[in-house]
Formats: C-alpha cells, structure tokens, sequence
C-alpha cells in the first residue's frame, strides 16, 4: 500500500510508455526523444531511465511540465520556440540526431514555433521519424485512427500526411499500435516494489481524488495540468 500511487500506473500508462521503448530499441547508453509530457510521456521518460539510457530529451509546449521533467534529470526543449527540433536537439548532444524516438501525442499534436497554436494530427509523427537516425527506431504511442469529429474529410478517416518519404530513405523501423499491457506489467510491478522506479511519484505527480472531485480534475487535467488523478471512490488510500 505504501507503494499503491505507483502501482496505479501499472493499470494502462507505465507499460504503454515502457511498450514505446521497447518498440523504439531504447537500451543502456541510448539517446531517446520523447514526443510529449503528458503522464505517458512522463512514464516513458521514467521507464528511459530504467533501461539506462543516456540522454533522455522531452519535448512538450507545457512549461510547467518541461520544468518538472527539468527537475528529474531530464533534457527538454520548448515546442514554442521557433527553432527546428533538429536544431534543438543538435544544441543538446550535438548532432541532430536520437538513437530512438517516441511518439507519446497522437493526434492531438501542435506544431513547433509559429505553428504552435495549430493542432494537426501529423505533427507529432512527422517530428519523431525527422529526428530519428539512420537505421534507428522509433515507436507510435499516441493514438491514431479514424475521428468522427477530425475537421477534415482525410482526418475523419484517418488517413494523415504521413512524410514517408523522407522516413524510407533513412531506412527505418516504425512501429504503431495499442501496447500489450499485461506483457510488461510483472516486470514492471516488481521495478516499482524493489524500488528501481523511485523517481516515478515526482515524475508522475500523482495526486489520490475522490470521484465527487473527478469532474475538476478533467478539466484541470484538459486545461493542461502537469498531475496525474487517481481517482479512489472509496476513500481507501490514505490523504
């Protein structure tokens, strides 16, 4: 019980996060870029870490929760910024390049810079295979599908301007599609409960609710909030 907040995670994001790297080819010494800061990416982060990877680098239009991936170790880089994401991350380890990138946004993607403002459902995607190496790797977390509300015909069919071309000629592996969880859920229970995840809680900033509390915490969590609400109508975690 000490360790249920953590435990929560188990339920769908930590292993969805953990699947993005593993599709990725993330392993000790890899640098990786992560696609998003919402709580799967925060968890994808931590999960880099449990794997050993180098550089982990975030990307997110949220400050707030840049400064939180700040704090626990992590490189990131301000999408507001007018300055390409190669640029950015070349500033960082410089070269242009990560070993492994994930896509932790789907479709509700910005873009970068003067494009900040303008949600388009390829701008995630696109930006992960552009700072992906040659040979490297990279996973499609996010979710992409058909979207009855999408403002395009194309969307709402789910059919999206991929930029394939420039991903064939660096010869990818791109992998997309919902996680297994029940795959990595023992492994990862048994990180957390010998203590190999200590930073998750303050990478996650969990935060217990009551369900009378759910309909705040939605809006708070769509307004861009940087805590992840685990809802418990029973009151059976301790304040």
């Amino acid at each position: 019980m000490e360790k249920i907040r953590d435990l929560a995670l188990l339920s769908d994001i930590l292993p969805t996060a953990f699947h993005g790297l593993m599709e990725a080819g993330a392993k000790p010494g890899s640098t990786v870029y992560i696609a998003g800061a919402g709580p799967v990416g925060r968890c994808g982060a931590a999960a880099a870490r449990l794997l050993g990877a180098s550089c982990i680098i975030v990307g997110d239009h949220d400050k707030d929760r840049l400064a939180l991936m700040k704090r626990n170790g992590c490189e990131t880089i301000d999408l507001n910024e007018d300055v390409p994401l190669q640029d950015q991350i070349e500033k960082i380890l410089g070269e242009p390049m990560v070993d492994c990138a994930v896509d932790y946004v789907g479709t509700e993607a910005h873009g970068i810079g003067k494009d900040a403002d303008k949600e388009d459902p390829a701008y995630a995607i696109n930006q992960v295979i552009d700072v992906t190496r040659a040979g490297g790797a990279t996973g499609i977390i996010g979710i992409y599908g058909p979207d009855p509300l999408a403002d395009s015909k194309d969307e709402q069919n789910g059919i999206y301007p991929i930029e394939f071309g420039n991903a064939w000629i660096k010869s990818p592996k791109i992998t997309a599609g919902q996680a297994p969880i029940m795959h990595y859920n023992y492994e990862l229970m048994q990180a957390i409960l010998w203590d190999r995840m200590p930073y998750l809680s303050d990478m996650l900033q969990t935060k217990v609710i009551g369900l009378d509390d759910a309909p705040q915490a939605y809006a708070d969590f769509d307004n861009g909030s940087a805590e992840k609400y685990i809802i418990d109508p029973h009151g059976m975690i301790a304040s």
